[in-house]
């Protein structure tokens, strides 16, 4: 019995370090001020309640989580998913802005947050098949305030309903729209920009540009396992930097939920 419940541990430690994604920049001699994760949920599947408790008990991260934020994407509004509901029952600070009616119930974006969310507002983007939104608000992270906004973009075309064919142009639209609407300063965009096409893509270009502490993106996949549709893009203070992972656990979705530490190197 003793030997049969070792086995069981170790099988289990195995599977807890096989979700956690390896990230790129050293976080050794610095500390972590904010984790940030971005999820495509897929139209409510994706088991936030638990990936939430993987994630806060440190199963994804080389370090313990404090405070966090979750950009989500695709949330229904009101199933056993529902990011307000898991929000309140951890005492997290939440917003939730609907974007688009669906056959599983009001789909939209979210942000869930252990800081308070404030200057809360939803920016309307270009339109192709679908209404588009971005969700934008303010937190303050190691006494500086920053912009958070959590973004879904167009991923087919409106007169080819072919997944990525023909549809970079509206992305690139919608993004510089975003552009034109996220204020000055130091903050992090996050989302699902249904790129295609990689790294070419004139969307990424632009967002890139203005968002100069990203970091690089490696080859891993967000989606199904061949695709990176999903980033993170920051602009830092000064002596801070971000580093980027992708867990490997879809927890129920088609996309891999995508995380970066904000670290802080003191003087």
């Amino acid at each position: 019995m003793r030997r049969a419940a070792v086995f069981g541990a170790v099988v289990l430690l195995a599977a807890c370090a096989a979700r956690q994604p390896s990230f790129k920049a050293r976080t050794t001699g610095r500390d972590v001020a904010l984790s940030v994760v971005t999820w495509n949920v897929n139209k409510g599947r994706g088991e936030l309640a638990r990936f939430t408790e993987d994630f806060v008990a440190g199963r994804l991260t080389p370090t313990p989580v404090r405070n966090f934020i979750i950009l989500l994407q695709e949330t229904i509004e009101g199933n056993e998913n529902d990011a307000v509901a898991l929000a309140r029952s951890r005492n997290l600070y939440s917003y939730f802005d609907p974007v688009l009616a669906t056959e599983r119930g009001m789909s939209g974006n979210a942000i869930i947050s252990t800081l308070p969310l404030t200057d809360v507002r939803s920016i309307p983007l270009p339109e192709s098949r679908h209404t588009r939104k971005a969700l934008a608000a303010t937190i303050e992270v190691d006494g500086s305030k920053m912009f958070a906004i959590c973004a879904h973009l167009e991923n087919r075309s409106r007169w080819l309903n072919t997944f990525g064919l023909f549809s970079e142009s509206i992305r690139r639209k919608q993004a510089r729209v975003l552009l034109a609407e996220i204020p000055a300063g130091h903050g992090f965009l996050g989302g699902d920009f249904n790129t295609w096409f990689g790294a070419t893509e004139p969307a990424l270009k632009e967002l890139r540009k203005r968002f100069s502490s990203t970091p690089h993106e490696g080859p891993e996949p967000t989606y199904e396992d061949h695709l990176v549709l999903d980033h993170l893009f920051f602009d830092l203070p000064d002596r801070w930097e971000a580093a980027r992972g992708v867990v490997k656990d879809r927890y129920g979705s088609d996309h891999h939920p995508v995380m970066s530490l904000i670290l802080v190197k003191r003087p």
